[in-house]
């Protein structure tokens, strides 16, 4: 029992986590002219560890939410939505309108 709770837990901070960056990505324009948006040093100032922003960042990529371009400096990684994480967004982060 005590496993379930912590595995819901990590998904509602992966979930909070995705929103972040989707917030950053399609609101504030940050991304580049490619669409890359480097990740910030701010998630890991908003409580997430560098091994969960990296969890996290494999996981929303394996979900098909994100592309993650990840440089060989181990702290500079970038991020783009896909479509889908971009329909995602519109969906679950209700409190930010995604219309783009």
């Amino acid at each position: 029992m005590d496993r379930h709770l912590a595995d819901t837990d990590q998904k509602k901070r992966r979930d909070k986590f995705f929103c972040q960056l989707a917030r950053r990505y399609l609101e504030e324009g940050q991304s580049d002219k490619t669409s890359w948006l480097p990740v910030p040093e701010a998630m890991g100032a908003a409580g997430y560890s560098d091994s969960e922003i990296r969890h996290f960042l494999e996981r929303l990529a394996e979900d098909g939410w994100i592309e993650i371009k990840d440089h060989a400096q181990a702290t500079s990684i970038d991020a783009r939505l896909t479509s889908a994480g971009r329909a995602r967004a519109q969906v679950m982060c209700t409190d930010a309108s995604f219309a783009r």
